[in-house]
């Protein structure tokens, strides 16, 4: 019974751990089958995952069901399983379709229409491409590597760019002559413009890698012709597709403007640049509908240089850059040319640049570094002093202009405070003018009281003619110019000589290009025109007394009448164009855009110099709204004189009878009447200076016009005092907003234009002492041009033996024409031909640059006075200073190219495309682990199927052994070793079994 017992627990046991071993599994199979899961477990041998129609799940058929049904996966399940593996980095399944399926279409989509070569490129399976390029078709690849490209996948764009197949299809292209694929026919499930070339996207993404291995393989990006060509290729373009043509330029300008190409295929990427972004903004202000794109560009060009300047390490390298000149190969150099060169394209973010503006404030105080650190008390303390040795420092310019103390004029700060003192003593003068203009004339100061001889003249004529249209007597004009008058005409006369000076030296396009040199010649002009007919005026008062000395003259009355006018000052006797009415006119306008002239002197200043920027800015605004104004003051102008024209002519069309009602005055004829009637009263209306009554027709009954006029009169009203002034109000505080935002860097721009004209050549005496230079630089003119002009023929041959040398091969052979700067020859004819002084340099100095075996200047001249030290420096700081010197300009742009990529790699180091990169990875290396384990689960059922078998022998034996009831002892000794022996058996792990057997 005992061992009956026994035998029952065993076998319940058993039961049980059999129970729960197959509910473990049931829940483990259940688990995996409801699992979201888009990867299937391809294991046995046979399976095949089929995926959904329009879906990324797939559904299962296991093994054991498909061998039953005796059915074989069809040709679409097999590009389904095909596309699935090549998308997920299942290399190992990717092979076996391609080796059991010959015929396999390897060109076969999905239901996005992606192949399975696009597919394993956006996941970044190297593998996997490098399998499907053998067989993919052409078209496909070049989809890939542009698809690789944008995506920023490097390795698998560089892997299919030095492929075999890609390079012979490159090759052929090549020999048909497609470079820009303008005409190529667009695929439709191409995700990319026909005209996009892999190293346009590379240049438009930036990818350094890419860019240097296209470059290297001769390929470059043809730039478009000019928006205005007319060429037969733009016109073949344009009459094959104007929007593709237009996209087409765009797409090209993006690849010219990225940082990675300009950095890698120019030799002068900062002038390259400026270029480029220039005809960006030309561009952009003719081709309307692309403006927004082309001004980012150019925006993303400036932010470029910027950056570039940030890489400047040593003064050494900001001199190399900033005095840049010439062509790109040449080591050619002038004080700030590059600088000069970014004001002229209003490059204002490398203009206010840290590294510049220290330079340049460097130069402006050349010579007074105290007074840049100097508080205002020792500051005007200096120029107390200075204004003291002022004199004696003029005629050291002028008789000995090679000595040190002349040259102290020749600092730039010293001459803006000169020239500053100068325009301020002008204003002076105009201000005595203004009081001196009353006391000019008296009725004190007649003919009678002057001249009695010739008012004698003067009655014996009114006698024999009885004309009395002057009286008795009369006051007389101004005879004489007053000493004001005379100093201001030697001010004029000083200020014309200064701009034509500047004139001379920067050339007429430049030197109009400039708001306030216009406004310079507009003031001059009408200075000119005032003083030239006040002193006519004045030739004409002396030729009457001429006239009237002779007393038989008086037979002669027209020209005795005409020259007796021009002694009256009597204003009731003058005409209305007499000169003095234009010389007052003239005068007063002259007046004020002289005193408007100060604004130019205000950037100086950091608080005053954004206001006037500001200032400047809502004027522009103004002028701009004007057009809309003057419309709208057209239109009801019109209207209302049409309105109220009768009641303006209705005495010449009335007639006058006795029962006729008299209207005496009507506020519509006196507000409408006539054209300029109805101007000044809609203009005054504008500034709330109208009145309601302005429509009013007085006696006339016609209520219906008066009604009309009031909704006229109303709505003009409305439009331009309610909604267009407050939109121009609205418009200038936008503008005033912009300008406090970028303050620092507008004041810094506007700030460098003025120093830059102090810093250039010229301008070291103010008006009227710059007349003194006058007849040397006319000498200088007449009998130095011959050395001027064997020099220029020196300096172009420099330049014809410059453009031979050979291009660096770290660039591609796309260097588009380069001039930026004037030539040797003009420089220094212009110093030679200085009217107010020998020496044109930014400031004094005894530096003079040596020149190379080429006999290229490689010193980077600014005119700095160094001096020689008699101090003997080590052999080492000698060894590297010389080294220092052999520095080129293309060696110092290589270098700050070359940090500048460094940085931008060093940024993206690590970035989400990286996790993405491990993710992919990570996915492949499962799919490797699985087809691992697929052999290891079938070594493992067979290993389970004889446990089977051993198991259901051992229940034969036990069963055998239970017969034996009689003999207790022995059962007992036999049955409990048994029993242990089948529960430890039982109870051993088949996969510990399995494992530890494989």
């Amino acid at each position: 019974m005992y061992q009956a017992g026994l035998q029952v627990q065993f076998i319940n046991r058993l039961k049980r751990k059999r129970r729960m071993r197959l509910e473990a599994n049931a829940a483990a199979v259940a688990a995996t089958v409801n699992a979201p899961v888009d990867i299937p477990l391809n294991a046995a041998k046979g399976a095949k995952g089929r995926r959904k129609p329009g879906s990324t799940r797939y559904s299962f058929m296991s093994s054991v069901s498909q061998d039953s049904e005796g059915s074989r996966p069809t040709f679409l399940d097999v590009e389904g399983e095909f596309l699935h593996a090549a998308e997920f980095g299942d290399i190992p399944n990717v092979k076996r379709i391609l080796n059991d399926y010959m015929d396999l279409n390897i060109d076969c989509i999905d239901a996005l229409g992606r192949t399975a070569l696009r597919l394993a490129v956006k996941n970044e399976h190297l593998e996997v491409v490098e399998v499907l390029l053998e067989k993919s078709n052409q078209h496909h690849i070049y989809e890939a590597v542009l698809q690789a490209i944008s995506a920023g996948h490097t390795q698998i764009a560089e892997t299919i760019l030095k492929h075999r197949r890609y390079l012979e299809m490159w090759k052929e292209r090549r020999k048909l002559g497609d470079t820009d694929g303008f005409y190529k026919t667009a695929l439709p499930d191409s995700q990319f413009s026909p005209d996009i070339t892999p190293l346009i996207l590379a240049s438009q993404k930036n990818q350094y890698e890419i860019v240097q291995l296209l470059l290297l393989r001769g390929e470059t990006i043809m730039k478009p012709h000019k928006f205005s060509c007319a060429c037969q290729e733009c016109r073949n373009k344009m009459k094959f597709d104007q929007l593709r043509l237009a996209k087409y330029r765009l797409n090209a300008y993006k690849g010219l403007a990225s940082e990675a190409y300009i950095s890698l295929s120019s030799k002068d990427p900062i002038l390259t640049a400026f270029e480029l972004a220039a005809e960006l903004r030309r561009l952009s202000r003719v081709e309307k509908h692309f403006k927004r794109e082309y001004r980012d560009l150019a925006d993303q060009l400036s932010d470029y240089v910027v950056k570039l300047l940030d890489r400047i390490r040593t003064q050494k390298e900001l001199e190399l850059v900033l005095n840049k000149t010439g062509k790109p190969h040449q080591e050619k150099f002038a004080s700030l040319a590059r600088f000069k060169l970014a004001l002229n394209y209003k490059e204002k973010k490398f203009i206010a640049h840290p590294s510049c503006q220290q330079r340049v404030v460097r130069i402006w105080y050349n010579g007074m570094g105290k007074l840049e650190r100097a508080k205002w008390p020792k500051r005007l303390t200096m120029i107390a002093l200075f204004s003291c040795a002022y004199p004696f420092l003029i005629f050291l310019h002028v008789f000995f202009p090679n000595t040190k103390g002349a040259k102290i004029l020749q600092f730039p700060v010293l001459k803006f405070v000169c020239n500053a003192m100068s325009f301020f003593t002008f204003l002076l003068l105009i201000v005595v003018s203004t009081i001196e203009s009353s006391q000019s004339v008296s009725k004190y100061r007649t003919l009678h009281s002057e001249y009695p001889d010739k008012h004698h003249v003067y009655s014996l004529f009114r006698n024999k003619t009885d004309n009395t249209v002057f009286g008795d007597d009369f006051p007389l004009r101004p005879s004489f110019p007053s000493v004001t008058e005379m100093l201001m005409s030697l001010w004029i006369i000083g200020m014309v000589c200064q701009e034509c000076n500047q004139l001379f030296h920067n050339g007429i396009m430049q030197h109009i290009l400039s708001f306030y040199n216009l406004l310079d010649v507009v003031l001059l002009t009408v200075y000119i025109a005032t003083f030239t007919l006040r002193f006519w005026t004045m030739y004409k008062f002396h030729a009457a007394l001429a006239f009237l000395s002779n007393p038989a003259n008086i037979a002669q009355e027209l020209k005795m009448l005409e020259h007796l006018y021009w002694l009256n000052t009597d204003r009731i006797f003058w005409s209305p164009t007499d000169p003095i009415n234009l010389i007052e006119g003239s005068f007063a306008i002259a007046n004020i855009l002289s005193v408007g002239r100060i604004s130019y002197l205000l950037p100086a200043n950091e608080i005053l110099g954004p206001l006037q920027i500001s200032l400047g800015r809502m004027l522009k605004d103004i002028a701009k709204f004007g057009v809309l104004f003057l419309l709208v003051i057209f239109a009801f102008m019109v209207g209302l004189h049409n309105l109220y024209w009768y009641y303006s002519e209705r005495n010449d069309i009335e007639l006058a009878f006795p029962d006729r009602p008299v209207v005496a005055t009507v506020n519509a004829e006196v507000n409408f009447g006539g054209v300029m009637a109805t101007f000044r009263t809609v203009f005054w209306a504008m500034f709330g200076r109208g009145e309601p009554e302005a429509v009013l027709l007085g006696g006339y009954n016609n209520t219906f016009t008066s009604d009309i006029g009031y909704f006229i009169y109303g709505a003009y009203n409305i439009s331009m005092v309610t909604v267009l002034l407050n939109m121009l109000i609205a418009m200038m505080t936008r503008s005033f907003t912009l300008i406090a935002e970028d303050s620092d860097r507008e004041w810094k721009f506007s700030r460098s234009l003025l120093y830059m004209d102090y810093i250039s050549n010229g301008g070291t005496l103010p008006a009227p002492l710059n007349i003194l230079g006058a007849p040397k630089a006319l000498f200088k003119v007449l009998f130095c041009g011959c050395c001027c002009c064997g020099e220029a023929h020196s300096d172009s041959e420099d330049q014809e033996d410059d453009a031979d040398e050979a291009d660096s091969p770290m660039y591609s052979a796309r260097n588009g024409r380069v001039q930026n700067g004037k030539s040797m020859s003009r420089s220094h004819l212009a110093k030679q031909m200085s009217i107010d002084g020998p020496t044109g340099a930014a400031y004094p100095g005894d530096f003079s640059p040596h020149p190379d075996s080429n006999g290229i200047v490689n010193e980077a001249y600014d005119g700095t006075p160094k001096r020689k030290s008699t101090r003997r420096n080590p052999a080492t700081i000698v060894s590297v200073e010389a080294m220092e010197e052999q520095l080129t300009y293309q060696q110092t742009m290589q270098r700050i190219v070359q940090r500048y990529i460094f940085d931008i790699q060093r940024e993206a180091e690590v970035t989400e495309d990286d996790f993405e990169e491990i993710k992919q990875d990570l996915s492949s290396f499962r799919y490797d682990l699985i087809n691992q384990m697929s052999n290891k689960n079938v070594v493992e059922e067979e290993l389970k199927s004889h446990m089977a078998t051993v198991m259901a022998q051992l229940q034969v034996l036990k069963e055998e052994l239970s017969r034996r009831r009689g003999q207790d002892s022995g059962e007992t000794r036999t049955g409990r070793p048994f029993s242990n022996m089948a529960d430890s058996v039982i109870n051993e792990d088949p996969e510990e079994t399995s494992s530890d057997n494989s």
